[in-house]
């Protein structure tokens, strides 16, 4: 009994359990979805499904010799297609399962990193050990991972700059400023949604530590030369300075078209159909409307008219304006399924609701640990793991990010979350035992 308390308040070698426990959830899991479950169609789940076939193909055209000529490289940073690429490259197959299976071993590195996290905030051990475990438990880090999809890799760089952050804070090391830039440009490079994380960071370094004004001047320049390269491969190939054009198509096909559907009632793909017209319109190209279709969007996916961007931008903002009630309201159903559900965990049936359970004790938890950071008045704790969740929540948010929302977009955060709700368990834990010795 002794032993099994030891493990559980993180006194016996806890980063062996995190290790062990991380790579047997993650591994059942695939067993259960690659091997175990078929569809109605008799298939089983696919590593390549939606989005994430986009970033194998970008694989496939690195293996074959093309480089980053492909237009798709405009819309997906590099770091995921290559990780993709090595795996095939060192594995001599090109089989998506293969990347899976090794994208496994990174996905657990999370519950690592965030013990190491925890750990750099100078939290009680069990706090470390258990901030670990529930990265290593949480249903949406392990299902992320079971897909292609650049989350599980942008959110090791995004954990780790988090570490580099807190060094900087404590110790004002050059070094470490110099680390978090990279690690930021790291986390962009595998998925923009990082591109601005710099700043809300920066800000509170320079509040919180006025004397590090140069070493974030460090983090910014070494995160500037980290991603100003893409800025110019985009240029280079398709005449426009950006990073990707991920952002402002979905503003428009995503986020203007629910708007718009929920204020006028048309269907999304007759507004989809309805705003490729008008954004041709606007480039004084295209044909009469009755050529469009809901797929016509796709032909603004990567363009090589540098306005396009912009006349995406501005019609996405007009819609927005001219519907704020609808603007407002769609908001509110993006945040719940950011937070709520996950859309791969339909295929476990009734098992999902534990889900549910997992994520209301998780933010319940979270909440407490907030307040007990408040109270104790601990700055640095609470900047490095409340930034993390404001950032993150408000991106996806507010640039309307694709239909497929989920709580894959809360896993860049799950770490602050864990953290803090490690934290919550903690005191009620202390809580509970002085009461049991005061009576």
């Amino acid at each position: 009994m002794s032993t099994v308390k030891a493990i559980l308040l993180g006194r016996r070698n806890p980063l062996l359990v995190l290790v062990i426990v991380s790579l047997l959830v993650r591994w059942t899991t695939y067993y259960y979805y690659y091997l175990v479950y078929t569809d109605i169609g008799g298939l089983h789940f696919s590593p390549t499904a939606d989005e994430a076939s986009t970033y194998e193909i970008l694989a496939r055209q690195l293996l074959s010799g093309n480089g980053l000529s492909h237009e798709l490289f405009s819309y997906r940073p590099p770091l995921q297609p290559m990780f993709i690429a090595l795996t095939y490259l060192l594995s001599g197959s090109t089989n998506p399962l293969i990347v899976v299976f090794a994208q496994s071993f990174v996905s657990a590195g999370l519950a690592i990193l965030t013990f190491i996290a925890a750990k750099e905030l100078r939290i009680p051990l069990p706090v470390q050990f258990w901030s670990g475990l529930i990265v290593a438990l949480d249903p949406a880090s392990v299902i992320i991972g079971m897909t292609l999809m650049a989350e599980t890799l942008s959110n090791i760089f995004i954990l780790l700059s988090i570490i580099f952050i807190i060094r900087l804070m404590r110790n004002q090391s050059m070094r470490d400023a110099a680390a978090a830039g990279a690690t930021i440009a790291l986390a962009t490079l595998a998925r923009p949604t990082a591109i601005y994380y710099w700043v809300p960071i920066v800000l509170a370094i320079t509040f919180l530590v006025p004397g590090l004004a140069r070493n974030t001047t460090i983090l910014v320049v070494v995160f500037s030369i980290g991603v100003l390269p893409w800025y110019l491969r985009n240029q280079l190939y398709h005449n426009v300075f950006t990073f990707s054009t991920v952002g402002n198509f979905d503003l428009l096909f995503y986020g203007a078209v629910s708007v718009k559907s929920k204020a006028t009632g048309l269907t999304p793909q007759e507004l989809e159909a309805q705003f490729a017209y008008e954004l041709d319109q606007r480039l004084n190209q295209g044909s009469t409307r009755d050529h469009y279709d809901y797929s016509s969007k796709w032909k603004f996916l990567v363009s090589d008219n540098p306005r396009v961007n912009s006349e995406i931008s501005q019609m996405a903002l007009e819609v927005f304006l001219e519907h704020p009630i609808e603007y407002a309201i769609t908001t509110f159903r993006p945040l719940i399924k950011m937070y709520a559900e996950t859309n791969y965990l339909n295929v476990l049936g009734s098992i999902r609701r534990l889900e549910i359970v997992f994520n209301l004790a998780l933010y319940i938890l979270a909440f407490l640990g907030v307040i007990k950071a408040w109270i104790s008045r601990n700055r640095i704790f609470l900047v490095t793991t409340l930034i993390p969740i404001i950032y993150f929540t408000a991106i996806p948010v507010l640039s309307r990010s694709g239909s497929g929302m989920d709580t894959r977009a809360r896993t860049p955060f799950t770490f602050s979350l864990a953290i803090l709700a490690a934290q919550g368990i903690f005191w009620i834990w202390k809580r509970y035992n002085n009461s049991i010795e005061i009576s």
